[in-house]
C-alpha cells in the first residue's frame, strides 16, 4: 500500500508539473532545438516498408486492366537508371497507388493511376538533371523513399517543400542533404510553426521532430 501511495504521489507531481510555466518554457526550447540542422542525425533504418510480396498480384491486376505494356515500359525507364526490376515495380506500385488499392481489396472509391512512361521519364530527368542532381544510388533511394511525390510531379513537390522548409533547409544544398537522409520530406508542403493546424501529414514540424537527435522524447 505504501508503494502504491508513493506511485500516486509521483504521478500527481508529474501531472502538476506538466501544467507549470517551467515545463511550457522547456517544451518551447526543445521545439526550437528540433528544427536545428545540427540536431539532424544519420538515416533511420527500417523506415521504408516493402510491397515486393504483392508484385505478382499487382502485375496480374495491371494486365487485367490492359496496362501491361505501359507498366513494362515504365519499369524499363527506372531500370535504365541502374535499379533492379523489383525495385522499379515497387516504386510504380506505391507511387501510382496500386499497392494501396490491393491492400483495401480493390475498393471502388480508390482507383490506381495508369502508368505513363513519358511522364515518368520527365520526373526522372528532373531528379537527375534538376537542382537536386541525384546520382544513381541517390535516385534509387529517393524514388523508393518517396515514390508518390517522386513519380507524379517531383518538380512541384520540390518547389512546395523547399518553399515551406525551415530557414536552415531553404538552400538547395541543405535541402538536398536532408532529402537524402529522409526522402519523405519531398511530400511536405506546409509549416505550422508548432501552432498545429491539423495538417500534420504534410507539415515540416512533426517530420523534423522524428528526425532530430537528442534525449527529448519524440512526443514532447
Amino acid at each position: 500500500m505504501a508503494t502504491l501511495r508513493a506511485l500516486r504521489s509521483i504521478c500527481l507531481g508529474l501531472l502538476l508539473w506538466f501544467g507549470t510555466e517551467g515545463f511550457i518554457a522547456a517544451r518551447g526550447r526543445f521545439r526550437r532545438r528540433d528544427v536545428s540542422r545540427n540536431a539532424i542525425g544519420p538515416p533511420i533504418p527500417g523506415a521504408r516498408f516493402s510491397v515486393k510480396s504483392q508484385l505478382p498480384a499487382i502485375r496480374e491486376a495491371v494486365a487485367e486492366q490492359g496496362l501491361a505494356r505501359l507498366w513494362s515500359e515504365s519499369a524499363a525507364c527506372l531500370t535504365a537508371c541502374g535499379m533492379d526490376t523489383e525495385d522499379a515495380e515497387e516504386i510504380l506500385a506505391k507511387g501510382l497507388g496500386w499497392s494501396t488499392w490491393l491492400a483495401v481489396n480493390r475498393a471502388e472509391y480508390l482507383k490506381p493511376k495508369a502508368p505513363e512512361p513519358a511522364a515518368l521519364q520527365r520526373s526522372v530527368a528532373f531528379l537527375k538533371d534538376g537542382p537536386l542532381r541525384l546520382s544513381g544510388e541517390e535516385l534509387r533511394q529517393v524514388l523508393l523513399g518517396s515514390p508518390k511525390a517522386a513519380v507524379k510531379d517531383p518538380k512541384a513537390a520540390y518547389e512546395s517543400s523547399l518553399a515551406t522548409a525551415p530557414e536552415e533547409f531553404q538552400t538547395p544544398a541543405a535541402f538536398r542533404a536532408l532529402l537524402l537522409r529522409s526522402p519523405t520530406i519531398l511530400e511536405l508542403s506546409f509549416n505550422c510553426g508548432h501552432r498545429c493546424s491539423a495538417a500534420c501529414g504534410r507539415c515540416w514540424c512533426p517530420a523534423l521532430v522524428q528526425l532530430r537527435v537528442g534525449a527529448v522524447p519524440a512526443k514532447l
